[in-house]
């Protein structure tokens, strides 16, 4: 019965007759900066700009088009392909984002998805609404994360409600653009999640690790691959090659 339930709610979240299609790299991005943190963690999460330019360099080199979230569902709707492609995605809204990251995807002319934290703009080390803004005007896709980093999966309905549709609202409101995707804080989320999303027309949506993917595997719930800090651009280019070839699923 269980079973029976998952896959009646799967098809009332994605309707009758979903779309098939394979799903390219999504690339996970947090902080961008010159100066490594001493804790391993946030160490872990920092690429320096010399890296990103390096790892942006390599797919410019091997043909493969850096593409945002925004630009992945338009080739979805247009039916285009999408092999040959990566998704960039930065998360949590970090002021060197745009410091760092902006110029370097300007200059290799690259799209890409932010994923923004709304209760955290215009703290220490965070994106202002100016900045959020200009990087909007240069044609940045930019999608929600929250009204805080905090666990879906742990919330009630109305926590959940609260967290995703204010962030959505507050940055189409601020910013006058579609909001066209959302990123799980953690990765973490559940049936009611996604019902929530559908409820928002949100057509994609991105968690961190397959394990959270909740079977038949749906256009909300599409796993990435976090960028660490260590990598060298060989650790890169094989992630990059592995997803495109093993790892890449069918996606209902």
């Amino acid at each position: 019965m269980r079973q029976l339930a998952a896959f009646l709610m799967a098809l009332l979240i994605t309707g009758a007759s979903p779309k098939t299609f394979v799903a390219p790299p999504i690339l996970m991005y947090h902080r961008v900066d010159r100066n490594s943190p001493q804790d391993r963690t946030s160490r872990d999460l920092t690429v320096a700009p010399s890296e990103l330019e390096r790892q942006l360099a390599y797919l410019k080199a091997h043909r493969i088009a850096a593409i945002s979230m925004a630009d992945f569902e338009n080739r979805l709707a247009h039916r285009l392909p999408l092999d040959h492609a990566v998704v960039l995605t930065f998360d949590d809204g970090y002021a060197d984002q745009y410091s760092h990251a902006l110029p370097l995807l300007r200059r290799f002319g690259d799209d890409a998805t932010f994923y923004i934290i709304t209760g955290e703009l215009g703290k220490t080390n965070h994106l202002t609404w100016d900045e959020l803004r200009l990087m909007e005007r240069d044609h940045m896709d930019i999608a929600a994360h929250g009204v805080k980093h905090d666990d879906l999966a742990l919330m009630s309905d109305s926590q959940q409600w609260y967290q995703i549709a204010t962030s959505i609202r507050t940055l189409h409101d601020r910013l006058h653009v579609p909001i066209e995707s959302y990123a799980f804080p953690s990765g973490a989320f559940n049936y009611r999640t996604l019902a929530i999303l559908k409820s928002e027309h949100i057509p994609l949506a991105v968690t961190t690790d397959p394990r959270y993917v909740i079977p038949p595997q749906t256009a909300l719930e599409l796993p990435r691959i976090r960028v660490h800090g260590w990598w060298s651009l060989k650790d890169f280019s094989r992630a990059i090659r592995k997803a495109s070839t093993h790892d890449r699923q069918v996606i209902r």
